[in-house]
């Protein structure tokens, strides 16, 4: 049981904290880059900050956009809303407005599994100095677990979003159903957080003040790892506009049938109970109370009012009072489980552009052994793939001590340098997974 709390310390205690240290390329810490509070999952209202610079702009087809300068209300979907297209803007806010760069909360159209349109929220960062021929690159960031309901959702917080070092627009996605009143995440599906992610791209090119180019990386770190590789495959087919020249996955969520020497089963347990409410989401044929103990049902109470502490506390004192049982039948041994692993693992479609796998050697949640038969897979399929294997690291710190290899690395791949490789031979697997 302190084996669970000490592994999910870094992610639901703090983690974030580290990220202060990333915007700009910077080594010293940042001022408000995420509020570390809202990211590890706790609520995460707060005033806006308002600026006396009023900004108008607009959307697709013209559609004026004022400043939802309302503290309230943002987050409600509005009644009757048309569809529009993915990336398409509905509301924004001005989180933050500087000589230096304008941080804005925004509301965009995407799409959920089923193809339907749906809103969902983030941040776009942008600078406001004059932008080179082409406009800016775009850098997108991934978050990792924060838990699934509105208040776990990342640009609650607002601050400014980073960029790795990189010069241009940085985006970041809440995810679907992670924002918007009365939704819930669909934890680890793969097409949505892919949508999700180049959709906010889209979403700052229709940001006539941004400047946003048509060329963009993305990096996400543990559920962001899994987001973002799911987004390198999704990318070309679903954004054929879009240019997407390199992904960075930090200590990506992955290989989600198997189990690794070193994992841990209190943490797998958690991991699997959020899936499958996740799962209910998009298919409410899943009926979670078919798999969970009594007990552990009242996780569902939980996940709709809290974020992935309380989650994790809670299936805690059921694993603690029911001898270690959280399942009367594991969702991975039937056929609708295994289904739902194959459609949501990443690492089976291969894709255009290069790929960035950082772990860590001393990781606990996404272990050694996970990292090395992630990077065999990427490898077997005909991926560019490159592994960067801390010695020090672990889930806390691997973005930290990676930010220089990120840096230099996404840079390489924005100004058109060979990506390096760390695959030695020829693909041994072409079989693809539906994109």
């Amino acid at each position: 049981m302190l084996g669970l709390k000490y592994a999910l310390g870094p992610v639901i205690e703090g983690r974030y904290r580290l990220h202060q240290r990333l915007n700009k390329g910077s080594t010293s810490t940042l001022v408000a880059l995420f509020c570390v509070v809202c990211l590890v999952g706790t609520s995460c209202a707060r005033s806006i900050i308002q600026t006396s610079k009023p900004k108008v702009l607009q959307g697709v087809g013209g559609t004026s956009l004022a400043n939802f300068s309302s503290p309230r209300g943002f987050y409600k979907v509005p009644s009757h809303l048309r569809a529009g297209l993915p990336g398409q803007l509905i509301r924004l806010q001005i989180v933050s407005d500087s000589s230096d760069e304008t941080t804005l909360r925004v509301m965009y159209h995407s799409r959920d599994g089923s193809g339907h349109d749906r809103a969902v929220t983030g941040l776009i960062t942008y600078p406001n100095s004059r932008a080179p021929r082409g406009g800016w690159p775009v850098v997108a960031w991934d978050h990792g677990t924060s838990g699934m309901s509105q208040s776990c959702a990342p640009s609650r917080a607002g601050g400014a979003v980073p960029s790795f070092g990189v010069d241009g627009v940085s985006v970041a996605t809440d995810y679907l159903g992670l924002g918007p009143d009365g939704e819930i995440h669909p934890y680890l599906n793969r097409q949505t957080e892919a949508q999700a992610t180049i959709d906010i791209v889209r979403a700052a090119r229709n940001i006539p003040d941004a400047h946003a180019s048509s060329k963009w990386v993305v990096v996400g770190d543990s559920q962001g790892g899994h987001a973002s590789l799911s987004t390198g495959e999704i990318a070309p087919h679903y954004a054929p506009e879009l240019q997407l020249v390199g992904t960075v996955a930090v200590a990506p969520g992955s290989q989600l049938s198997q189990v690794f020497p070193g994992d841990n089963p209190i943490l797998n347990d958690v991991v699997t109970v959020m899936a499958l409410y996740g799962a209910q989401v998009t298919d409410p044929k899943i009926n979670p109370s078919d798999f969970l103990t009594p007990d552990a049902t009242g996780v569902a109470t939980v996940i709709k009012t809290s974020c992935v502490t309380q989650i994790a506390d809670f299936l805690l004192k059921v694993y603690s009072k029911d001898g270690g049982k959280i399942f009367k039948i594991d969702p991975i041994d039937t056929a609708r489980g295994r289904a739902w692993l194959l459609a949501n693992e990443v690492g089976l479609v291969k894709t255009k552009s290069p790929i960035l796998v950082i772990g860590g050697n001393q990781d606990a949640i996404v272990v050694p052994a996970r990292i090395h038969s992630l990077m065999s897979q990427l490898c077997s399929i005909g991926d560019r793939a490159f592994l960067d294997q801390i010695v020090d690291g672990n889930h806390g710190n691997e973005i930290v001590l990676g930010a220089t290899e990120i840096t230099s690395w996404l840079k390489g791949r924005l100004s058109g340098a060979p990506a390096p490789s760390s695959c030695s031979s020829k693909p041994t697997n072409t079989s693809q997974a539906p994109t």
